[in-house]
């Protein structure tokens, strides 16, 4: 008896905290917590999220996509084990989705699978607090969770803004119209609130049906009413936009494609033209495009190995330092800028081209040079070109880590590990400290003045450079008027990655309401409107993806009088879902230490 009344105390506080939060049932099972019902919710989960992305593009599938793992983290009784499988649910997603960038490096590709898979159960568990604790419904709470963690994607670790659920939607020109208020993230938005309601509706009566779940009832008609409102906000006001008349046709851009692959194995590499064969081949698509009297001729990230500024070119070549092999680049650097600077003039056109800027430095101590990818704009007058450094460089594919500083050794080491650094040694380059804008005046109409900027490569997966660009940080005003995106996936030779880099870039030219004329070796090569609808690919037999495919395709870049509210103020509504989700975060934390269960004191006696 005495031991009966010291404990009850103990019994009572503990149902008394336990009471605060539902507690599952272990009387019966609903069916759903079962190893096999998990898995299947899971598969189908995953297969829905992969064919929703380009090439595939079910876009319709993206809005039931998670409604399984949404299920799985509600319903499921143990939380470890939730946060277990959705990290094993991320995984196979990205290992599916990014199995393109294992064309490049088969490290670099697991190791980037294995970290973003991370945020997969960071997403699962405020959302599987705030809908069993708070009994919040998923159609709110998941939407700003979710786009948290891609905000936070966007950014950590130099950022990958990569496979946004919202970027299913680039081919439905009136559900991303929002774009050029919240950006790529408010499509996410409203597709995830989507799948919350419908899970909503389904545990509602699952809960219902089968009340020893452990979950409270359900409120589905307030996620169900934030769904449907959300939904019906983004289509009317996509119609609006793409009603709206405020574009008209720019200059007219003459888009260069070839088809050079970039292998890493060297094997491979010999095989394939070197820079005067690739810029020969070139050299032939100009006067093809030329019949067509473009304003601008609009070639690839670095067509060729080339470097065309002038501390490099006028190097002596008796210069204590040139050897041999800078001696040969010098001279071709030479060839090309005569070339590219001679085709300018002979169709009166602006020649726009990647290339590199190398700065010797053979003094220094630090690094035998400097080097910057650069994208060059030769006037057809035939004056010296102007030239824009790519600010935002991609982390071991164009830059090491901790090149300067106290942890230099870090460099060192990791820069023996990239197969550019064991072949080349020191690869990195420098960015660029400004977004250079250039003026273009079209040989139409001489009276009127262009002004366009060159995000090259990912840069047009960062949604902050092409803001840059288009917004004076200045007066705050729209100061471009159309943007010229070149890049170079030949890296990922004729993968998946081109597709989905399109799709991507779809989104900027909607956030920001600017056309974009883009030039990719490899491909995919064309055009994209200010209200994201993509037309003129180059393309073979009517075939814009694949091995093969090469030639130039001719349009007027669209102009549009639109400044966004997006290229305004930037990413505050994901930042905003980022510190709601963090703060989710903190009332699971909270709530975990207060009905964490006391301590036995007689442990506490006999330790």
């Amino acid at each position: 008896m005495a031991t009966s009344l010291k404990n009850a105390p103990q019994r009572s506080t503990a149902k008394a905290r336990a009471g605060s939060r539902p507690v599952p049932s272990t009387g019966s099972r609903s069916g759903l917590d079962s190893h096999w019902a998990r898995l299947l919710l899971l598969a189908v989960s995953l297969g829905l999220l992969s064919v929703g992305f380009a090439p595939l593009d079910v876009w319709p599938a993206a809005y039931v996509c998670l409604v399984p793992w949404f299920l799985v983290i509600a319903v499921s009784g143990t939380a470890n084990t939730v946060y277990v499988v959705s990290y094993f649910l991320g995984l196979a997603f990205f290992l599916i989705n990014l199995r393109w960038l294992g064309v490049c490096t088969v490290p670099g590709f697991l190791a980037m699978s294995l970290y973003l898979a991370v945020y997969f159960p960071l997403v699962a568990c405020p959302v599987r607090h705030a809908v069993r604790r708070r009994r919040l419904p998923l159609a709110v709470v998941a939407p700003v969770v979710w786009v948290g963690s891609e905000m936070c994607r966007a950014v950590a670790i130099s950022g990958f803004p990569w496979l946004f659920l919202g970027h299913t939607q680039y081919r439905v020109l009136t559900l991303i119209q929002i774009s050029d208020l919240v950006g790529a993230y408010g499509v996410s938005f409203v597709v995830v609130s989507v799948n919350g309601m419908i899970a909503d509706l389904l545990l509602h009566r699952l809960v219902r049906r089968r009340p020893n779940l452990g979950l409270a009832p359900r409120r589905p008609r307030v996620g169900a009413a934030v769904a449907v409102a959300l939904l019906l906000f983004t289509v009317l006001y996509g119609r609006f936009q793409l009603r709206r008349d405020t574009s008209a046709p720019g200059p007219l851009v003459a888009v260069l494609q070839e088809d050079f692959p970039n292998f890493v194995d060297p094997e491979k590499r010999r095989q394939q033209p070197g820079p005067h064969g690739r810029a020969l081949a070139y050299a032939a698509l100009f006067p093809l495009a030329a019949q067509h009297q473009p304003d601008i001729f609009l070639l690839p990230e670095t067509p060729w190995l080339m470097a065309l500024n002038p501390e490099l070119r006028n190097l002596e070549p008796d210069a204590p330092f040139v050897d041999e092999w800078t001696a040969r680049f010098v001279q071709l650097s030479n060839r090309s800028y005569d070339l590219l600077r001679d085709q300018a003039v002979t169709y009166g056109a602006y020649v726009v081209t990647g290339g590199l800027t190398v700065i010797p430095t053979p003094y220094a101590l630090r690094a035998e040079d400097i080097k910057y990818n650069s994208a060059w704009v030769f006037p057809p007058s035939g004056e010296p070109p102007d030239s824009y450094s790519k600010v935002h460089c991609v982390y071991f594919g164009e830059v090491v880590p901790f090149r300067y500083g106290r942890l230099r050794f870090l460099y060192w080491w990791l820069n023996d590990l990239m197969p550019f650094g064991q072949d080349a040694g020191e690869y990195s380059l420098t960015p660029g400290a400004e977004f250079n804008v250039f003026s273009m005046t079209p040989r139409s109409d001489p009276s009127r003045t262009y002004r366009f900027g060159v995000p090259i490569c990912y840069e047009d997966v960062m949604p902050y450079v092409s803001r840059r660009f288009v917004t004076d940080p200045q007066t705050g005003r729209k100061r471009v008027d159309f943007l010229l995106n070149i890049s170079n996936d030949g890296w990922f030779v004729h993968s998946n990655e081109l597709p989905q880099h399109l799709a991507i870039c779809a989104f900027r030219a909607v956030e920001n309401r600017v056309g974009i004329a883009r030039a990719v070796n490899t491909g995919i090569s064309g055009f994209i409107d200010a209200d994201g609808r993509i037309h003129n690919l180059v393309e073979v037999d009517g075939v814009s993806h694949g091995e093969g495919i090469r030639g130039y395709a001719v349009s007027r870049v669209e102009v549009d009088s639109r400044h966004s509210a997006y290229s305004r103020v930037g990413d505050v509504f994901a930042i905003a879902c980022a510190v709601l989700s963090l703060l989710l975060y903190v009332d699971y934390v909270v709530v975990r230490v207060r009905t964490s269960p006391p301590a036995d004191p007689r442990k506490e006696t006999s330790a």
